[in-house]
């Protein structure tokens, strides 16, 4: 039997190579967007795991620094290039920490005579290398550590208030406590307590003449303390704590407190405000500082130290660090009570200090210096701090806040993610709630009972609204939805209902006086003009109403609870957004239904409209699934109008009057001033992941519940 060859025509290989490459093609672009995908989130993973790097020490450098009469205070530049040291005799030292060949570290660089045989030291907290010594007489000295001297390039001591010792008590009586501040103003800020009970204030600058005040006190004190900014003086007397308000050269007693039964108590001023570490006699360690005008304990650190201990708190930021005599150190900061970092260092340490930006450490023993690197970049950025409350200095409560920036000395960073994330729900749920109803409704009107040739006109016109730019839509929600929905809100809020009353009213009457169906688009058109009077007649008569009613405007009426750029803005701005995008994915899913499905319903005896809810909508309830999830993803990811027309409050805060920040809206806001590589820049990249998580995470859940639901109508479709 002869074996028939069949030829395939030219024109048909030509097609199938087409397809293959085309097949080729989309599965190779679908790879490519898959990987890139994972490039994303590698990429902002690795921006973000620095922040959750734990704290750590490195090797210590041994410098053999000479101790024969015992440190005062010791220290060092920002670049822990070179160490200072102030012994007992009043001589200050400048070392070299860091020299070209190990033999020269530690080499002496300089040295000055500060003040004969000082007997009190105070250092300014909060101001790096500032210092004030006293004499036995009660005069002393201001001084500073100047590392980039304009004389010969060699470092050398300052004295802001002159070299020359002064008396801060006019009756020349010894000094027994010393404290200091220096303001911003420049003028610098004395506090002491002499040897027969006088608490001594002065305020001193080279351009005004010394202020002094003079107060007898009841007891003998043991610590005196000045706030950073100047504003507060502790006074510590057994367990009994005074605070006084510092206004000028004026001392007011606000508070004496009563600290426990656990003396002897140490303070220590945190860097920033007014905040205090109190350590109590057992050992425990609490943070407090001002709550309501009084002063409150705010939380106990993990901590049992036994006397004496070394305590030191860094220049800059709100971190500090305790040394046992046995060499146990811990480094805390103040937002958690777990530390960041326990080990263990040479035991017999007589002083302890940070570098500027707590980036190194240096220790004094008997055998010299011992300088160690430290990482700990930031202290601010937690677990905790990113997703539970915090109770930070100035709040009365702990909250969750986002305040990234301030224009204070005073500011501590605050990266709590949940209010941003509650703005983006919040955000997204009210423009679905604005958009779904309407998009919907459209798309079952347009596809089920519109006519061919106006679905042919309204549909296009609904997806062009979809190609408006979302800056434009948040500069006119901004600039004239907002102005016009605070002058109009009672109308604004009650438009729902009467729009809803209207339509339901319309389809009484048809029914009521037109038995038969009206032709097709005859009920939209006498609809629409009903739905217009109703809109003018809602804005005409609801200012004259909110008068009627409150006796004034009712946003005026709301006060605080109503900002004009708010979550009804954003709501119906984004809203208008989302309804292009649901409305035709969602009537494409409907009229793509078969005919077939409608006409046998139709024939079995079902009304037009319960053959749109029993067969039309469960056969689409999977398009019409994928058209929400995409418009609620859409919701969740808008930038522009979010950030033109909300006001950019990061606030967990349900009322609809109030504004919100979004993920994507802070992203773009606070990125261009974000320094690279800070605590702020890690954070965004942060919100940026979490934002990249939640869209994966829906969408991935989203086309799950789409395939079964389209699985489940099929098998049902198919089942004789």
């Amino acid at each position: 039997m002869a074996q028939i060859m069949i030829t395939q025509p030219a024109r048909d290989r030509l097609r199938a190579y087409v397809d293959h490459g085309v097949q080729g093609a989309v599965t190779i672009s679908g790879l490519l967007v898959l990987m890139t995908l994972m490039l994303i989130f590698v990429y902002l993973l690795l921006s973000v795991l620095p922040l959750f790097k734990p704290a750590s020490l490195g090797t210590a450098r041994s410098l053999p620094i000479s101790g024969a009469v015992p440190a005062l205070a010791i220290g060092m530049d920002v670049p822990q290039r070179i160490g200072y040291r102030i012994d007992q005799q009043g001589e200050g030292y400048f070392y070299r920490l860091v020299a070209p060949t190990d033999a020269n570290a530690g080499q002496w660089l300089a040295q000055q005579t500060l003040l004969h045989k000082p007997v009190l030291l105070a250092q300014a907290v909060g101001e790096r290398d500032l210092f004030a010594l006293a004499q036995a007489d009660g005069r002393f000295i201001v001084t500073r550590a100047d590392f980039a001297s304009e004389s010969g390039g060699k470092p050398q001591w300052r004295f802001p208030l002159g070299q020359q010792p002064m008396a801060l008590d006019p009756q020349g009586r010894p000094l027994v406590l010393l404290a200091l501040a220096e303001m911003r103003t420049g003028a610098t800020l004395l506090a002491a307590v002499t040897d027969d009970r006088r608490l001594l204030f002065g305020r001193f600058s080279l351009t005004a003449p010394p202020q002094h005040l003079e107060l007898q006190l009841p007891t003998t004190a043991e610590q005196l303390i000045l706030a950073p900014d100047g504003r507060q003086l502790y006074l510590l007397a057994g367990n009994q704590l005074t605070r006084y308000q510092v206004d000028g050269v004026q001392l007011h007693q606000r508070e004496i407190l009563t600290l426990g039964e656990h003396p002897p108590y140490r303070l220590m001023a945190l860097p920033g405000g007014g905040a205090l570490l109190i350590r109590a006699g057992d050992g425990s360690l609490h943070e407090w500082f001002e709550v309501e005008n009084q002063l409150t304990p705010i939380q106990q650190f993990e901590h049992r130290g036994l006397a004496p201990e070394l305590l030191v708190t860094e220049s800059s930021r709100r971190v500090f660090a305790t040394l046992q005599p046995s060499g146990a150190f811990a480094l805390f900061s103040s937002i958690q009570p777990q530390p960041l970092l326990k080990t263990t260092l040479p035991g017999d340490v007589q002083q302890m200090a940070f570098a500027p930006r707590g980036n190194g450490l240096l220790l004094e023993t008997a055998q010299g210096w011992q300088h160690y690197p430290v990482e700990n970049l930031y202290p601010d950025v937690t677990w905790r701090s990113l997703w539970r409350q915090v109770w930070y200095e100035n709040y009365p409560e702990p909250a969750y806040v986002w305040q990234s920036t301030s224009g204070e000395d005073s500011y501590q960073a605050k990266f709590s993610l949940m209010p941003i994330i509650f703005g983006t729900f919040k955000a997204a749920a009210y423009a679905m709630l604005f958009a779904v109803p309407l998009a919907l409704a459209g798309a079952v009107y347009t596809a089920c009972f519109m006519s061919a040739g106006l679905r042919r006109v309204v549909k296009p016109a609904l997806e062009v609204m979809g190609a408006l730019p979302t800056v434009v839509i948040g500069l006119v929600a901004g600039i004239w939805l907002a102005p016009l929905i605070e002058e109009y809100l009672l109308a604004v809020l009650a438009l729902p209902l009467l729009l809803a009353l209207v339509v339901v009213l319309c389809g009484w009457l048809a029914n009521r006086f037109f038995p038969r169906p009206l032709a097709p688009g005859m009920d939209l058109l006498l609809l629409l003009p009903l739905v217009v009077l109703t809109v003018w007649l809602a804005l005409a008569v609801g200012p004259g109403l909110e008068w009627q009613l409150f006796g004034e405007p009712l946003y005026f009426w709301l006060g605080e609870g109503y900002v004009q750029r708010n979550t009804l803005v954003v709501g119906v701005a984004m809203g208008f957004a989302l309804v292009p995008i649901i409305f035709s994915l969602a009537e494409d899913a409907l009229f793509s239904v078969p005919t077939a499905f409608s006409r046998g319903s139709l024939a079995l005896g079902a009304t037009q409209w319960q053959t749109v809810v029993r067969v039309v909508l469960p056969s689409a309830s999977a398009g019409i699934f994928s058209a929400l999830m995409i418009g609620f993803g859409r919701a969740v990811g808008e930038t522009m109008i979010v950030l033109m027309a909300t006001g950019n409050t990061p606030i967990i805060d349900g009322n609809l009057f109030q504004g919100l920040r979004a993920l994507a809206a802070n992203i773009a806001i606070e990125m261009p001033e974000a320094v690279v590589g800070g605590s702020h820049y890690r954070v965004l990249f942060l919100t940026a992941l979490v934002l990249f998580i939640f869209t994966f995470v829906l969408n991935t859940l989203a086309e799950a519940v789409r395939l079964r639901l389209r699985e489940r109508y099929t098998l049902n479709q198919e089942t004789p």
